[in-house]
């Protein structure tokens, strides 16, 4: 008997599709394979998939995505040496014969093709922040410069590369093809843990163009990375006054990975106005560039960002004939300044105070700006633009402390702009150009004043109301561009070529690691804090940070004694910060005390199989416990969750088994078990002479310290409210309680006041300190508020915020200093 084909699947039935990438199968790009663990994935989920760890014994291996189990896999042989899934390939729909040959080269072709790798976790939030400034890699900028247009071209600055876009970019760029532009090196060190290049040249890594701009960005210091976000958004908000900074984009990877900073390019220089003119045209070229050099000051200067050095090339011209700033050139030329290799023939304006900062070498970086650099230090700069633009000498506006004495310059310099503005409408543009020069930054005039001087020969009105409205005096300090982070990266100065081949950029001035070397007391990456990550600040304050790196797991508790910072982990370790570490626990470490007295200061420790140890804490620091005990409960309630010390002598213990056991300092026996939660203790605190314990079935109850009787049950008794609480803090007349759905309770004198969803996420950790209250948790959110009080009512105010890498689970105050303990091992003071 002949056989038969299997039938057909029904016309309504939808086809198999790949767990993974969930597209269709096929029989022939998309082919079902069978794991050895019984699996079916698609042909190229397969193979893009990593090896099963970073061994070489697991290189001819992956892990499954859907049981995690490890399975061999050859990928010499591929995605082909695995057995195909014959019960799927029948429920597929029969192609159409003349798309079979076709559907086999392109299954061909996709097999070969890499996959790129999702996003670093560590990455998602740069590319979230960046992710407007990150070019899409179809730019492509890097190819010939478009053909000059009318006009001289302006003196090149090395480092500098110009070319133009290949293609239209959309939102939020809408730039068409063709757009010229100059691209500036941003130097970064070496990426650590990048993939070499036989990892990115292989058939299951490839990593995507935003995840290597991203972490070429990440390789930045902080400071760094807040210059180049600011200058993205600065010169969207100056339109027409400075040249647009379009963001920062790296080549194929084939090509040097460089970090280029993106920027708009006008092929006319103002330098092709220095021509020798007079009369009514030189005043309307004075009026309409000095005008707009103005408003680009004083929309940088509103800011909060001053220049520093300058040079005439940086102003170019538009195909509308205005007078643009491009910032590229200015960082160009504070790089050559900062390398002491800028050329005679770009001349480059400093005011004599930025010079004396520039001079000090070993101190630049650390050097008080504050009340020193500002807005007058720019002046300087306008007045030796406009003594270039009226005298067309560009040499005299740079000579000042070259040839002869500073008053003789001076002298000239008046001497030369009277005699080209006298008889015109722009006649006192001269006198107050010379006070731009005053040696005091205190005798120069604001640059607001420049302007209304120029503008009052074409307007006779109300001049005071044209005056753009920048608000400068209010800021105290301001950024420099010169002694910026991006300018100090002077590394290669030569000429760069405008093509696909382009110098690598390494060897930056500044080397940015961080070391964990326990020889360091565990110390590292201390820095200043900028505005990312952690270290941000929502209220614009300064903070600093240094992270404490010794733990191998969750962090879970803080304690501060003897002198002394210690913390425990899920590690089974109790770290002193910073001599020794103290290891004894067998379990899970989840509670820590330290008690302070004249003549002797201990250590107390709980952990998860219900063992409460004793530690010495001197400095010769003991290793071995001076006491320890395990409570008697049944295995499985075991396992102490908190710990708490009152003044009257006692140990108080929170544990699984619903009980609060006090035990007795003198000779550490139980003295007292109290009862009446309903679930497991999860937090312990005493004040005033109360023991206050928080549980996981949402409920408060404070006992005497004197007899340990109960006193009363602090409960939201809205029906839904009902959450584990997870730390309680309390202060004066006031008890916090942070609870496992985000919410965040407050009692005064037990009358509940305030109930506040305040993180998404479970709060970990609540720390109230006089008025200020500091909380953490799930969302990697420390919030740090102010309880504010009246007669009717508490409130809660926003003091500043700071997002860190990890999930926060606990938070301790001393001294002036938070610190907070995280579940990646980390501790942030």
């Amino acid at each position: 008997m002949a056989s038969t084909a299997p039938p057909p699947p029904p016309p309504d039935l939808d086809p198999p599709e790949c767990p993974v990438c969930l597209s269709p199968y096929d029989a022939a790009s998309a082919a079902p394979r069978v794991l050895p663990c019984g699996h079916s994935l698609c042909g190229p989920c397969i193979a893009s998939l990593p090896p099963a760890s970073a061994s070489s014994s697991s290189a001819s291996s992956l892990r499954c995505p859907l049981c995690s189990q490890c399975v061999p896999f050859s990928r010499a042989l591929g995605p082909s040496s695995l057995p195909k899934n014959l019960a799927l390939i029948s429920l597929l729909p029969n192609p159409s014969p003349s798309l079979t040959n076709s559907a086999a080269t392109a299954a061909v072709a996709a097999e070969r093709r890499p996959r790129h790798l999702p996003l670093h976790a560590d990455h998602s939030h740069l590319l979230f922040r960046f992710r407007h400034a990150i070019l899409p890699e179809t730019a492509s900028p890097l190819h010939s410069p478009p053909p000059p247009g009318p006009g001289p071209e302006p003196t090149p600055v090395s480092g500098l590369a110009v070319g133009s876009f290949a293609s239209d970019l959309g939102a939020p760029w809408f730039c068409p093809k063709g757009q010229p532009v100059s691209l500036l090196p941003v130097e970064s060190p070496a990426i650590d843990g990048a993939p070499t290049k036989q990892e990115t040249e292989s058939s299951f890594y490839r990593p995507s163009h935003a995840a290597r701009v991203v972490a070429a960005i990440d390789s930045l210091s902080g400071a760094a990375r807040e210059e180049v976000i600011d200058l993205v958004d600065v010169s969207a908000r100056l339109a027409r006054r400075v040249c647009r900074v379009y963001g920062v984009w790296m080549g194929p990877e084939a090509a040097a990975a460089a970090l280029w900073l993106v920027s708009e390019r006008h092929s006319r220089g103002v330098s092709c106005l220095l021509e020798r003119s007079r009369g009514d045209e030189m005043v309307a070229r004075i009026r309409a560039v000095g005008m707009e050099m103005c408003e680009a000051f004083m929309g940088l200067h509103g800011e909060g960002l001053v220049l520093g050095c300058l040079g005439l090339d940086c102003f170019c011209l538009d195909h509308f004939g205005h007078c643009l700033l491009d910032l590229n050139q200015a960082l160009a030329l504070c790089r050559g300044v900062r390398a002491g290799v800028c050329s005679s023939k770009s001349k480059a304006f400093m005011a004599p105070e930025v010079a004396v900062v520039m001079h000090d070498k070993l101190q630049m970086k650390d050097y008080d700006l504050s009340g020193l650099l500002g807005p007058s230090s720019d002046a300087w700069l306008l007045g030796c633009l406009l003594v270039a633009l009226v005298t067309g000498d560009e040499q005299l506006a740079a000579g000042w402390n070259t040839d002869g004495s500073y008053d003789d310059w001076k002298d000239e310099v008046f001497k030369r702009l009277d005699a080209s503005l006298v008889d015109t409408q722009m006649e006192p543009l001269s006198a107050i150009t010379v006070s731009c020069l005053h040696y005091d930054p205190e005798g120069r005039p604001e640059i607001a004043d420049v302007w209304k001087c120029i503008s009052s020969s074409l307007v006779h009105s109300n001049i005071e109301a044209l005056t753009p409205n920048v608000d400068v005096a209010a800021r105290k300090n301001f950024m420099c561009l010169l002694l910026a982070e991006l300018s100090s990266m002077c590394t290669d100065f030569g000429a760069v070529e405008a093509d696909d081949k382009m110098q690598s950029t390494q060897d930056s001035d500044d080397k940015f690691s961080t070391p964990d070397d326990e020889s360091s007391g565990g110390f590292v990456n201390n820095e200043d804090v900028g505005a990312a990550g952690m270290e941000e600040s929502k209220c614009g304050q300064p903070y600093n940070s240094s992270t404490l790196l010794a733990h191998h797991d969750c962090v879970t508790g803080l304690a501060i004694g003897g002198g002394f910072l210690f913390s425990s982990s899920y590690d089974k370790t109790i770290n002193v910060w910073s001599l020794q570490t103290l290891k004894g626990h067998e379990h899970k470490i989840t509670a820590i005390v330290v008690i302070d007295n004249d003549n002797q200061s201990l250590c107390i420790s709980g952990d998860s199989g219900s063992g409460i140890f004793v530690w010495c804490v001197d400095y010769s620091l003991n290793k071995e416990p001076f006491n320890k005990w395990y409570e008697s409960n049944d295995w499985i309630y075991r396992g102490v969750h908190c710990l708490a010390v009152s003044g009257t002598g006692y140990l108080y213990s929170g544990s699984r088994d619903k009980t609060i056991k006090a035990w007795s300092l003198e000779d550490y026996s139980l003295r007292c078990t109290m009862t009446g939660h309903k679930s497991t203790v999860s937090c312990l605190t005493v004040a005033s002479g109360i023991l206050y314990s928080g549980s996981w079935d949402g409920s408060i109850r404070s006992w005497w310290l004197t007899d340990h009787s109960p006193l009363s049950v602090l409960e939201d008794g809205t029906p839904g409210s009902i959450a584990p609480v997870l730390s309680i803090s309390t202060e004066v007349n006031f008890v916090v309680a942070s609870h496992e759905n985000g919410f965040l309770k407050i009692w005064k004198d037990d009358v509940l006041v305030k109930s506040e969803k305040l993180h998404n996420g479970a709060i970990y950790a609540a720390k109230l300190n006089g008025k200020r209250l500091y909380t953490g948790g799930w969302d990697k959110v420390v919030y740090i508020q102010e309880l504010l009080e009246d007669e009717s009512a508490v409130e809660i105010g926003d003091v500043a915020t700071f997002t860190c890498d990890s999930i926060i689970t606990s938070i301790l105050y001393w001294d002036g200093r938070l610190i907070v303990g995280l579940s990646n091992r980390e501790i942030k003071a």
